[in-house]
């Protein structure tokens, strides 16, 4: 191949943005629990990527949040929830509202139950639910 061939290719350097970075690190830790999913997420990104660990934090629960919600008709409608309302769509689009108290309430059942969890117990953050 001659010299001017090769100067017309563009190497593609692999890019990974954050979201990314969470989104392999859970792939790689699919089969964990929740909890330890998340924990061992945040920790990559604090640690072999630099991150703060409240952003780290937030990126790993929407990385998580997305996985699972991979293949599922309901979704949460963005253009609907502000911050006061949550508008979840089932199938069908139908409109399904919870207020913060409600997700409270769901949170104080969780807690009954055991299943609401401190990811990182040092700093008691974040919460999630276990199913």
């Amino acid at each position: 191949m001659n010299s001017t061939a090769m100067n017309n290719v563009t190497t593609i350097a692999p890019h990974q943005d954050a979201h990314n970075l969470a989104i392999a690190q859970l792939w790689r830790n699919r089969w964990a629990n929740r909890v330890n999913a998340l924990a061992n997420c945040i920790e990559h990104l604090v640690v072999d990527h630099d991150m703060t660990e409240a952003n780290a934090e937030l990126v790993a629960i929407q990385a998580y949040a997305e996985l699972e919600s991979t293949n599922q008709l309901a979704s949460i409608d963005v253009d609907a929830t502000t911050s006061s309302v949550v508008v979840l769509r089932t199938e069908g689009g139908r409109p399904v509202v919870f207020t913060a108290l409600d997700l409270m309430r769901v949170l104080e059942q969780a807690r009954n139950d055991g299943r609401a969890v401190v990811v990182d117990r040092d700093r008691r953050r974040p919460v999630v639910l276990e199913h």
